[in-house]
């Protein structure tokens, strides 16, 4: 039996088909689940499109290196540039901002399989109850309602990612071949130009992964020695440039540190001990950030982010499910009563990955962050196939046959349930969360532009200048020349052309009428003619296109 079951059971063949079914789980519907790009995805697809006609982002600014200012968050650049042959390709369009991270999301399951085989094994070695182990891993990755919700969307966290994952495999390699460290340093220090929670924890790996491999890395002391310089080399841009708001603008705006509630905290505390130096010793504003960070931290490892609602936020999550599937609870805690109890080292640099993944998430303020801490799914996934491999090599045959059968019928229900929620609910559910509307709304504006000498938007709902950019595929060139001239608000523009986007509506009706949008929940200044009213999926209303 176990002789025909090896003439079928071919590794390469297995993970063609987990890459397959990666590739069909993100592309299938990409362009129109999530039913709408949010503002965000729009930026990014409209900087890339300024870059490949114009060689400069939509502000004028020339290939930015560090970051596109975009709306002073001043994102990473990586991203961009990976969009820019997917809208060469494909046009201006939703599909195209997502395709970057649809496609490295699929990578990054092929990138899994290989991952875990250098993990655990050593040239040597046999294979076979490896290539098991890699292949759940993959498997899980391809499925996974956390790795595929933030697959489907213009994330440049999932790019950042598959370069995290990237470097881990050829720094791994190079532990038996040097060479492969150089291009492993140079992924990680790519990974710092995509997502900023990379710029935190990517040193962090690299000098856990350092400690713990240190006398493999001395026997190699020339490459390990260069591809640190190549390391530092190519940080340098970010480096030099810590004070620049391209640097400190989104920590600024997110990082834990930025409020000053422990600071007023601590001088309470202080005064009420008499202000003494030991008082301020025991009351300082360090230790109430330090409880800030820990609950921060730990809110990445709570039951309801982890497998049972996921994120708060419904972009990353479709509120219904957990990052992981609810099984892998028990192939975790299998997984490390397993580990201890064979005593296998091999899984504590997986243990060092999970440990730090979550800490740029604690120095932030909005937890848990699905985001934030994306990296964490990598080990959690790879430990869950490893107690799944470890519950399959139970001696007693028809207890592991029941086991496994039983854990593959609830993952198959889970996933089934993920499914049906995600291409049936959630895009109904919340279709306003992913600003629904606008591609209407700058349709009939751009149909309608012509008959009318000032148009009127209103900025209720968020960048509606970049939407109409988007879906008109409008000239970067045109408004590049109006960057220096026009009013803005951190880095929106508030006009273009005879468009304004504000809710300053004009109160009298001038000799020619004017367009005016506003938000279902708004007012007009006086009574116009309802031209339009134009709904989310939910049948709720958006926008409502006057005429005054």
């Amino acid at each position: 039996m176990k002789k025909k079951f090896k003439r079928f059971y071919n590794p390469k063949i297995i993970l063609s088909f987990i890459f397959l079914l990666a590739l069909v789980l993100r592309f299938y519907h990409l362009g129109t689940n999530p039913p709408s790009p949010y503002w965000e995805e729009a930026a990014l697809g409209y900087d890339a499109y300024s870059i490949l006609k114009t060689g400069k982002d939509f502000h004028g600014n020339k290939f930015p290196l560090i970051a596109f200012e975009s709306f002073g968050d001043y994102k990473p650049s990586l991203y961009f540039y990976a969009t820019v042959p997917a809208i060469a390709v494909f046009g201006l369009n939703t599909f195209a901002v997502r395709f970057p991270s649809a496609f490295f999301g699929s990578l990054t399951v092929l990138l899994v399989y290989f991952l875990v085989k250098q993990f655990f094994s050593k040239p040597a070695s046999p294979t076979g109850g490896l290539n098991s182990l890699a292949l759940i891993s993959s498997f899980l990755l391809a499925i996974s309602p956390w790795h595929l919700q933030l697959s489907r969307v213009g994330f440049e966290a999932n790019l950042g990612l598959f370069l995290v994952v990237l470097g881990a495999w050829l720094f791994l390699k190079g532990l038996h071949k040097s060479i492969w460290l150089i291009p492993a340093v140079a992924s990680w220090a790519l990974s710092l130009y995509t997502y900023h929670a990379n710029r935190i924890f990517i040193p962090l790996l690299g000098l856990a992964f350092g400690v713990f491999f240190f006398k493999k890395l001395l026997q190699k002391k020339q490459k390990s020695l260069a591809a640190l310089v190549i390391f530092i080399f190519l940080c340098l841009p970010l480096a030099v440039r810590l004070n620049d708001p391209t640097i400190k603008q989104r920590f600024l705006e997110t990082s834990v540190f930025s409020t000053i509630d422990p600071v007023i905290k601590s001088n309470q505390l202080i005064v009420a001990d008499g202000n003494t130096r030991l008082s301020r010793l025991i009351h300082h504003r360090f230790w109430h950030y330090k409880d800030i960070f820990i609950d921060h931290y730990l809110d990445q490892f709570t039951f309801d982010f982890l497998f049972l609602s996921g994120d708060t936020n419904p972009r990353h999550s479709t509120q219904l499910i957990g990052s992981l599937y609810l099984i892998q609870l028990p192939l975790l805690i299998y997984a490390f009563l397993s580990a201890f109890r064979k005593k296998d080292k091999k899984i504590l640099p997986l243990i060092i990955w999970l440990l730090l993944a979550p800490i740029p998430a604690g120095l932030t303020k909005a937890t848990p962050h699905a985001l934030r801490s994306l990296p964490m799914l990598i080990p959690l996934t790879i430990l869950s196939a490893y107690g799944l491999t470890e519950l399959i090599k139970l001696k007693k045959k028809y207890i592991l046959l029941a086991l496994v059968v039983f854990v593959f019928i609830i993952l198959a229900f889970e996933f089934n349930r993920y499914l049906s929620i995600y291409h049936k609910n959630y895009p109904q559910e919340y279709s306003s969360h992913w600003q629904y509307g606008y591609k209407e709304m700058a349709n009939y504006v751009n149909q309608h532009q012509e008959k009318y000498d000032n148009i009127f938007i209103t900025r209720k709902l968020g960048r509606p200048s970049i939407y109409y950019w988007f879906y008109t595929k409008t000239d970067p060139q045109k408004v590049q020349e109006i960057n220096n001239k026009v009013n803005k608000d951190q880095g929106e523009y508030l006009q273009f052309n005879n468009i304004f986007f504000g809710d300053l509506f004009p109160c009298a009706a001038s000799n020619a009428p004017n367009l005016i949008v506003i938000s279902a929940d708004q007012e007009l200044p006086e009574k116009g003619t309802l031209l339009k009213e134009i709904k989310d999926l939910n049948q709720q209303p958006v926008f409502k296109i006057y005429e005054i």
